[in-house]
């Protein structure tokens, strides 16, 4: 059996809350967000919280690394971390990962990394970082470097 993960993000206004994890988890946010901003938020979502499965996940559990790999077509050595890093996360269910499974992952999907670690640091800092260091050479994916990869891999042109 499979665990199931829980995932809401609510904006009012300038105001933003996202909880990601297990089901008390996502609901006790929702019930300190009700509490934080009783003015702003008068009918959040309470009690019924419902698993997120994203429909393409589903589609893919149980392929392998280099299938999943070929659908995303990830582009440059930060695509191809992250594309990674989410397999690992997602369908191996790794808490973290390391520079050193990242670039063997990457070797055998035929991809080389020259410098795993300046491509993880890259995808940790801006606006938007895709993954956290947790230790030297230890990294664990956001919520950010998960959306990337299930929302904007593959990029598709449209003609």
């Amino acid at each position: 059996m499979s665990e199931q993960n829980y995932r809401i993000r609510i904006k009012v206004g300038e105001v933003e809350m996202e909880a990601e994890g297990d089901k008390d988890f996502v609901e006790k946010h929702i019930e300190e967000f009700k509490k934080e901003m009783p003015g702003i938020v008068k009918e959040l979502p309470s009690g019924g919280v419902t698993a997120e499965i994203p429909r393409e996940k589903a589609e893919l559990e149980g392929r392998s690394l280099a299938e999943f790999y070929k659908h995303k077509g990830p582009k440059g050595d930060v695509e191809v971390a992250m594309t990674i890093a989410y397999y690992l996360t997602a369908f191996e269910k790794r808490e973290g990962f390391t520079n050193q499974e990242i670039k063997e992952s990457a070797a055998k999907l035929g991809h080389k990394l020259t410098n795993v670690a300046d491509t993880l640091k890259r995808a940790a800092s801006g606006k938007k970082a895709y993954v956290n260091n947790v230790t030297t050479g230890t990294w664990t994916l956001t919520v950010e470097g998960r959306n990337f990869v299930e929302r904007e891999l593959p990029r598709r042109i449209e003609a």
